[in-house]
This record gives structure tokens, sequence and C-alpha cells, in this order.
């Protein structure tokens, strides 16, 4: 006598891990398109980027005129007169 329920746990098996893998290729897709983990990483690099290069926090390009070595009284022995 065979149990009407014996090929019931390989279905299941096999129909999560087509889900599982349909929601990862899925999640995988959207990251690469949509280039996610580019963004995460070059946004925040860009203001570390222009700190590291010019002390300033912001991109590179605009920090460079805020360079420390631009200021007028940059290396003065006078400093600062009221």
């Amino acid at each position: 006598m065979r149990n009407p329920q014996s090929g019931q746990i390989t279905v299941e098996a096999v129909l999560i891990v087509t889900l599982l893998f349909s929601t990862v290729f899925a999640g995988t897709r959207l990251i690469r398109d949509q280039q996610l983990l580019s963004r995460l990483v070059q946004g925040p690099w860009q203001h570390l980027a222009g700190m590291i290069e010019n002390g300033y926090w912001g991109s590179p390009e605009v920090g460079r005129a805020k360079h420390p070595n631009h200021a007028s009284r940059h290396g003065s022995p006078e400093g600062d007169r009221p």
C-alpha cells in the first residue's frame, strides 16, 4: 500500500529552491542594473577623497580651491592681528 503523500516533500523542496533561486537572480539583476553597490561606494568616496587631497569635506574638484596651501596667510610668522 502506497502513501498518497510520498512525493509531496520533494515537490515542495523543488518549489522552494525555485522560488529562492528566482528571488536571488532578480535581486542580483536589480543590484547590477541599478548600480547600487557602485553608488554606495562612490558617493561617500568623493567626500573622503576631497578630505584626503585637500582637507575639505566635499569633492576633490571643489576642495582644490579651499586647500590650506591657498590661504593668503599660509606660513606667516605674524599670525592674526586685530
